[in-house]
């Protein structure tokens, strides 16, 4: 008897219709159940690992939620994808042979035509990271630059678990850089109005669970207390000195409710007390 294919994903049936330059393809999205996820730990980060089962080995959820267009290499998250105005569509896609060239630099064999694996999931978020510099703030485009490079970190660090020999790290460690100033900028965009976060469904940062604004809040502390420059020491304890403002709205009072689940109010405490530490340590040296 053949061996029966063990699927982890499908092909959406509508087509997919690039806003840019009109390439259709279909959107490939992962399948659930079935023993296919079986969740481990939560990290600092807030990211879900997963171990790999039996049936379909390592599974990866983080490839598949940008959409993009095989052509031109344009992407975005799923629903923003045709929300480009016509107004910044040519300047997006005079960017293609930018796009490509760039991508190719790192991953030459890179083909959005075949099914999702690592490599495409981790060049999908340095394309979104690119592709939301055309969106207007109402895509709240400063903050899922964030996401994407925080969530690109992760798969980087990914791919140098399985080859350290390529240089992987490096660029993990980029994109680590580049969530603190684009989590920061959200954050201070959506305070004063030059972005609207209102109509984010998922912040995420994992996909399992969507841990509102107060995540937010919480991320960018941490991504500024574990990867911030400390180039400049006093830059770096004024930045920190904020940080901590920041991470004290989330437990405010103590107390728990829907928008502040006692868990984020712990580690919120934690990390509160991490970040003082570290401002003392500073000024000590």
């Amino acid at each position: 008897m053949p061996v029966k294919e063990m699927k982890i994903s499908y092909y959406l049936k509508n087509p997919v219709i690039c806003p840019l330059c009109g390439t259709v393809s279909k959107r490939e999205d992962l399948l659930s159940g079935g023993g296919r996820f079986i969740a481990a730990d939560l990290t600092d980060e807030l990211r879900r690992i997963y171990e790999p089962s039996k049936k379909f080995g390592e599974i990866f959820p983080l490839n598949y939620p940008i959409t993009v267009c095989p052509a031109c290499f344009y992407a975005t998250y799923h629903d923003d994808f045709i929300l480009i105005t016509p107004k910044h569509r040519p300047a997006a896609l005079s960017q293609k042979v930018k796009r490509v060239r760039e991508i190719k630099m790192i991953f030459p064999d890179i083909d959005f035509n075949r099914p999702r694996d690592l490599i495409s999931g981790t060049s999908s978020y340095l394309l979104a990271i690119a592709s939301y510099s055309f969106h207007t703030k109402e895509c709240a485009p400063t903050f899922k630059k964030g996401l994407s490079a925080l969530r690109g970190a992760w798969s980087f660090d990914d791919l140098h678990a399985k080859d350290q020999n390529q240089g992987f790290d490096r660029f993990r460690n980029i994109l680590y850089r580049k969530a603190v100033d684009y989590y920061e900028k959200s954050i201070a965009y959506s305070q004063n109005g030059q972005e609207h976060i209102d109509g984010i469904k998922n912040f995420g940062p994992d996909l399992d669970k969507n841990y509102g604004f107060q995540g937010v809040l919480y991320m960018s502390t941490l991504l500024l207390y574990k990867y911030g420059s400390d180039e400049n020491r006093e830059e770096r304890i004024q930045k920190l000195m904020g940080a901590k403002r920041v991470i004290s709205k989330v437990f405010g009072s103590g107390k728990s409710s829907k928008s502040k689940p006692s868990f984020i109010l712990e580690i919120s405490k934690e990390l509160y007390a991490k970040v003082g530490e570290k401002i003392e340590g500073l000024k000590g040296e």
